[in-house]
């Protein structure tokens, strides 16, 4: 009976059901797991060596090197952050400023227009055709139907 898969996946069909189960218990082991540790442990070391040696070569030869530009971004920030903070701060006090600024004048207006409210209250005694009164008819544009 020809099977209609073709002859390479026919291969690794055999060999993955052969391996897997030994695979699989090996990953599940103890000892597996360590090895995975001593692996990562391995590479995060042979990293920090490979940059060592990179950072020295970059500095004998008068480079930055990543850690160097890492270090000044890092100081550009905080930096950036002062530089927020103050202009906060000035802005705050600023606008403390203003609005004290605006309480005095509202303040000092107040007295002003309770004079004026009290010259209001007196009955006036102009009569309409005084000279220096406003007469409020006068403003008014004659009606075409008054005559």
């Amino acid at each position: 009976m020809a099977s209609s898969s073709p002859l390479w996946k026919q291969l690794f069909d055999a060999v993955d059901q052969r391996l897997s189960p030994t695979i699989n218990d090996m990953a599940r082991s103890e000892d597996a797991a360590a090895l995975a540790a001593l692996g990562r442990r391995g590479r995060s070391e042979l990293d920090r060596r490979m940059e060592q040696a990179s950072r020295r070569a970059l500095h004998l030869l008068n480079l930055p090197a990543g850690s160097d530009v890492n270090r000044l971004l890092e100081h550009i920030a905080r930096l950036e952050r002062e530089v927020r903070d103050l202009r906060n701060l000035l802005t705050d006090r600023e606008n403390a400023e203003y609005l004290a600024s605006l309480a005095a004048r509202h303040e000092a207006a107040r007295p002003a227009a309770k004079r004026r409210a009290s010259t209001r209250a007196k009955p006036s005694t102009r009569t309409k055709g005084d000279k220096g009164g406003h007469d409020a008819d006068a403003d008014r544009p004659a009606r075409a139907d008054s005559a």
